[in-house]
């Protein structure tokens, strides 16, 4: 048993290691390079990008806002598709899961002319609200409210709780760790937006992100690979901190 034990720590090592790896090897680039083009990528901007700090404050605006659409409105369309008779309820959730056969990539041209269209362009509701059509976190979800114990909502019915009450007093708490597993990985999401950033935002480069402003500078110059290393420490802090939650939300698939 010692010896199986001290095998499944030394691999989850090695798989730290190996995952950890980019990120150290750029850290070490950037820290052995001419740190005045980082500086500058700090303190100052250009006609095409904005300084660190604004970049980080869209990137944060983008994740925060990602996560908490999507997880809102797949936690909502769970709870009716589980909870409630609704008319041709069999073929809602594989159109719900469409959007995740077409990526935002896959139809960037009816999206970008929708988005102009609302007026959209040039808004961090714009740079939100496409990146949300996915039923992923519905799909998740649904899953795990159809085995939660149905007889603690019969009961609550019989008691006279409505659908509101249900979904506060219930489900709400009984799908924290889901919630918390899906808000993690929504933020590194939106947290990683590339393309569209670039595309949603033509005349407004202060809202280029991070990741999105790695594009605009000298590939491979020490201000790319800072910047490329300021954007992977994020998500990996998240899925850190989360990492008990997300664990305690993926076990009710695993059953």
């Amino acid at each position: 048993m010692p010896r199986v034990r001290l095998t499944d720590h030394l691999i989850l090592i090695l798989g730290c290691a190996f995952m950890l790896a980019p990120l150290g090897l750029l850290i070490g680039i950037v820290l052995r390079s001419d740190l005045t083009a980082v500086e500058a990528l700090i303190t100052t901007s250009t006609a095409s990008r904005p300084p660190l700090a604004e970049m980080l404050r869209t990137s944060l605006v983008i994740a925060l806002g990602v996560a908490l659409v999507k997880t809102l409105v797949s936690l909502l369309a769970a709870y009716a598709l589980v909870f409630f008779r609704l008319p041709f309820a069999p073929a809602i959730m594989p159109l719900i899961l469409l959007p995740l056969f077409l990526p935002i990539e896959s139809r960037i041209l009816p999206t970008i002319l929708v988005t102009d269209a609302l007026g959209l362009l040039n808004t961090y509701t714009g740079l939100i609200l496409p990146v949300t059509a996915t039923g992923l976190g519905t799909l998740i979800l649904r899953g795990q409210m159809m085995q939660l114990p149905p007889e603690v909502i019969e009961a609550a019915r019989i008691d006279g709780a409505g659908p509101m009450r249900v979904f506060f007093h219930f489900i709400l708490p009984l799908s924290l760790p889901v919630i918390a597993a899906l808000l993690a990985f929504f933020f590194v999401l939106g947290w990683n937006q590339y393309l569209w950033p670039l595309i949603a935002s033509p005349s407004a480069p202060e809202r280029a992100t991070v990741v999105s402003g790695i594009a605009l500078l000298q590939i491979g110059s020490p201000s790319s690979l800072a910047l490329a290393a300021i954007a992977m420490l994020p998500p990996l802090i998240v899925f850190i901190v989360a990492q008990r939650w997300i664990a305690k939300g993926l076990a009710p698939m695993r059953g």
